[in-house]
C-alpha cells in the first residue's frame, strides 16, 4: 500500500514538471510511451482523430468579422 501512495506522489510531481514547458513535455516518458502505444498496436488513425477533438476543443473559438456596413446614400 505504500508503494502505491509513493508512486502517485511521484506522478503528480512528474506532472507538474512537464508542464513546466512544452519542450520538457515532449521529451517526457510518458509522451514516449504513448506514441509506442500507437505505434506498436496500429491506433494511427484513431489517435489522429482524438488528437483533432481535443485540439479544436482547447481552441480559443475566432472572433466574427462584420464587415464594413453600406453607406446610405441621401
Amino acid at each position: 500500500m505504500a508503494t502505491i501512495v509513493k508512486e502517485k506522489e511521484v506522478g503528480a510531481e512528474s506532472l507538474a514538471d512537464g508542464a513546466k514547458s512544452i519542450k520538457t513535455f515532449r521529451k517526457s516518458k510518458e509522451l514516449e510511451d504513448f506514441y509506442r502505444f500507437i505505434n506498436e498496436n496500429g491506433l494511427r488513425r484513431e489517435a489522429h482523430h482524438a488528437l483533432d477533438f481535443i485540439h479544436s476543443k482547447l481552441q480559443k473559438p475566432k472572433k466574427k468579422s462584420r464587415g464594413r456596413k453600406a453607406k446610405k446614400i441621401q
